[in-house]
């Protein structure tokens, strides 16, 4: 189902800061509706959205701004559809408050909210109009619930038949949440009724990974223990039928996957029962069947000889068998023959091709109407459980509403990526399906921020705007805030963070860094001891430290520090308790007793740093600057980050080489 975020009725604090987030986390559509707001506003507001984000924006009002920017499309009251034909180059959307009133509009709008489905949240007193949901299924224009929507409501707005869901009230009632609150309700559940493997390779644990790294949340039920790792197989303890109904039962009281896979199952006669039951019971979910009819390490569970497949499959929705199995199921590879079979049972096949021989790897689909091959260059190494990596991928695409062709082929590219991760027979899932894209390390960078309070413009602000300009590192530096509006202020600006790829540090506070998982902390010299502070955050994060004189240096790299701060160069307004000022002259003589002595350590300046000094003190050869009020205090800190990077991108400097 698609999930749709109306904006606040009022301005709130960072709101583009967060929409930002919220479309680099997956949101499809954005409307702005502010009543009563200028068109002066409307355009400061999308002018902060990033330019990739904005063909996401429905805008309610001030609908020049559409093509002026190049949005999505417009959004009109129920009453103004009669003037949809003033609007013919732009997607139109409309708000309906009746089914009567979809099928009585003089157009076929994009999609239509129907409202309010329950009691609103935003709007108090404005109640459902509906004591029952209506079955919307059957009407031609797409419908969208609005209203009183809850992750709780999802399913019963799936069930009757709505394309989607828009939220208001749930969304905007806590901004600081609104990230997760978003992902709540756009993140689908999925089910796997399948076999624990211990080896974490195949079965229920590999699936519930799968279904996290692709965007849904996976249900397990367990089918059978199996006592196995990824080259031996030795046994399996069955889980009877009945238990695995009792697991489903328990699952649907609160939560109702529209696509479910079943894996190992004991017997063929056990999946016709399973299949006859959820059919039964709960006719809506579209049903997987992944045909494991023998172990990877080649233990062969059973065989479908002299079992009748056809009550079975006119049950599923798909079957994801590889040759041996398709031969095994259906005696057959001809493509003419099992078109056959998916019309004869409305069925599709998807016919796995990794175990074929040859440089390529190809997957087909069969359906009734047509067939579609997915090809990929075989890897070297080889993967225990692909197929139920496979096919767990699949619910999870399906789940969030792509077509079928294409949820097969992402799920080929990902089960390609997690084949790939390693040369083991067991691979990761670890790297997100997104493109990764690694972070950059202190070494390779020249320049961080390190945020400090301005008047009218907020942290989140000030980080968007750097980021925007070129900064790949920033520091939160929140000196004497409470903790619990650090860590607020950090969530927000870590997925800003994120979302361009930067480094993201915390000023002193370990326990904050390690809650927010933050890429590392910056210590003073009145703070934690660096070699404590790893203990808590781990070898892989960043630790950084403060350095004045060649004691703190030899103490910083005998805690073993990442990088150092060192500073200040002159008299700096933005720190409290200031060190003597080194000045050029200082910099020279410490990195030059760092040479005598072979400390390599990535250097970095800090303090009362101005534009002109930064070319002398990159020639000094340390690794970069670190600045906070040469690019706050300018009323452009997008364009000042860009000016800053360009000066010390084209300063001739020979850097201390800081390899540990």
């Amino acid at each position: 189902m698609q999930t749709i975020i109306i904006t606040s009725p009022q301005w709130l604090k960072d709101e583009a800061v967060i929409c930002n987030n919220l479309f680099a986390h997956g949101l499809s559509l954005l409307h702005l509706r502010k009543p009563g707001a200028t068109a002066e506003s409307y355009e400061e507001f999308i002018r902060q959205i990033a330019p990739g984000y904005r063909c996401r924006i429905v805008l309610h009002d001030y609908y020049h701004l559409a093509e002026t920017y190049h949005l999505h499309g417009i959004h009109l009251k129920g009453g103004d559809g009669k003037n949809y034909h003033r609007y013919p180059r732009v997607p139109i959307s409309i708000s309906c408050h009746s089914v009567e009133e979809i099928q009585n509009l003089p157009f076929r709008p994009a999609y239509c909210f129907l409202s309010p489905v329950f009691d609103s949240i935003s709007k108090k007193g404005y109640n459902s109009r509906f004591p029952v949901l209506p079955d919307v299924s059957g009407l031609s224009a797409d419908v969208i619930a609005l209203g009183g929507i809850t992750p709780e409501r999802i399913d019963a707005c799936r069930l009757a038949g709505f394309k989607g869901i828009a939220a208001l009230g749930y969304i905007w009632e806590q901004p600081d949440e609104a990230l997760s609150r978003f992902l709540r309700l756009k993140t689908p559940f999925t089910m796997s009724i399948a076999g624990f493997d211990p080896s974490s390779g195949a079965g229920i644990s590999a699936d519930l990974k799968t279904c996290e790294a692709t965007g849904s949340y996976g249900l397990g039920i367990c089918s059978a223990i199996t006592f196995q790792q990824e080259d031996k197989y030795s046994g399996t303890h069955w889980i009877p039928l009945s238990e695995i109904q009792r697991q489903c039962e328990l699952q649907f009281e609160k939560h109702l996957p529209e696509y479910l896979k079943i894996g190992l199952i004991e017997n063929l006669e056990t999946l016709e029962q399973l299949t006859a039951w959820l059919q039964d019971t709960y006719p809506t979910i579209k049903i997987i069947w992944d045909p494991i009819l023998k172990a990877s390490a080649g233990h062969i569970f059973h065989s479908a000889e002299r079992f009748t497949l056809a009550p079975v499959l006119k049950r599923l929705y798909l079957i994801t068998p590889n040759t041996e199995e398709l031969h095994q199921l259906f005696g057959t590879s001809s493509l003419t023959d099992l078109q056959t079979v998916c019309h004869d049972h409305g069925l599709n096949i998807l016919w796995k091709g990794g175990h074929t021989p040859g440089t390529e790897v190809s997957d087909c689909l069969i359906t009734p109407g047509e067939t579609v091959r997915f090809t990929v260059p075989r890897d070297k190494y080889g993967k225990h459980g692909t197929g139920c990596i496979l096919s767990a991928a699949l619910i999870s695409f399906l789940a969030q509403g792509l077509p079928l062709t294409e949820a097969c082929s992402k799920a080929q590219i990902y089960i390609t990526r997690v084949i790939r991760s390693n040369d083991s027979k067991l691979g990761f899932h670890t790297i997100p399906y997104a493109s990764f894209r690694p972070k950059p390390f202190p070494m390779e960078l020249n320049l961080q921020y390190i945020t400090a309070p301005k008047n009218d413009v907020s942290l989140c602000e000030q980080i968007e705007a750097v980021c925007r300009g070129g900064m790949r590192w920033v520091q939160l530096r929140m000196k004497n805030a409470p903790f619990a509006e650090i860590l607020k202020e950090g969530r927000l600006i870590k997925e800003i963070c994120h979302r361009y790829n930067a480094l993201f540090i915390i000023n002193d506070h370990v326990e904050i860094a390690r809650q927010l998982d933050a890429d590392g902390v910056h210590l003073g010299l009145e703070d934690m001891d660096p070699r404590e502070a790893r203990k808590i955050l781990g070898p892989d994060k960043i630790i950084g430290a403060t350095c004045n004189t060649w004691e703190n240096i030899q103490l910083r790299h005998l805690q073993q520090v990442d990088y150092i701060g060192l500073g200040p160069f002159s008299y700096t307004s933005t720190k409290e308790k200031l060190s003597p000022v080194l000045g050029l002259e200082g910099y020279r003589k410490l990195l030059e007793c760092m040479r005598q002595n072979k400390l390599f350590l990535p250097v970095f300046a800090i303090g009362g740093i101005t534009e002109t000094d930064i070319p002398p003190l990159m020639q000094t050869g340390i690794q970069g600057i670190a600045l906070s009020g040469l690019i706050k205090n300018n009323d452009n800190m997008h364009s000042e980050t860009q000016k800053i990077i360009h000066i010390i991108n084209t300063t001739s400097h020979d850097t201390f080489k800081n390899c540990k």
